[in-house]
């Protein structure tokens, strides 16, 4: 990712990470599903005076971009809260949206999950505990990746290990 490209973070959140992103002199998109995430990331806009910077409610399931409107685009921490089939077309419509020859980073878990991730999703419970432990049946981002037959780049870890990393060409 470079200075002055189009970039979108998926599933945005508070949007902390687009609002770096910006920072770095991206041209930022965050969206999230959840309003209350997109009012405290719009107040984070407001508050920084970032013209780079945008938010917007949406789902990452039907983005409301144009087809390789992003030089690259990413996603942290919000697949293994989603069933299998759902995470699948979150990747799809990234794809979508990003450049032939773009860059798509996928950040979360890795498979095993560490004992204190794991426990921070059981107390989260209800569908999202039971899509964690799919996700982790599954294989993470390891079996999204050989469903897609995506072109991954780079593999790593960070966070002492507790998240994975996979950036892969469009």
């Amino acid at each position: 990712m470079k200075r002055g490209e189009r970039v979108l973070d998926v599933c945005c959140g508070t949007g902390d990470q687009a609002t770096y992103l910006a920072g770095l002199g991206m041209d930022a998109y965050g969206i999230d599903l959840d309003p209350k995430m997109i009012a405290i990331a719009e107040r984070k806009r407001k508050k920084y005076g970032k013209e780079n910077l945008h938010f917007q409610l949406a789902d990452a399931t039907a983005l409301p971009f144009e087809d390789a409107f992003f030089d690259s685009s990413t996603i942290s921490l919000a697949l293994h809260e989603k069933p299998f089939e759902t995470q699948k077309k979150v990747i799809s419509e990234m794809r979508r949206v990003t450049k032939n020859g773009g860059m798509i980073i996928l950040a979360d878990y890795p498979v095993p999950a560490g004992r204190l991730y794991r426990f921070a999703e059981m107390l989260v419970g209800g569908e999202h505990y039971a899509c964690f432990k799919a996700s982790q049946s599954l294989g993470g981002m390891d079996s999204l990746s050989e469903s897609f037959k995506l072109q991954v780049v780079k593999k790593g870890r960070a966070i002492n290990g507790g998240l994975e990393l996979l950036e892969i060409k469009n």
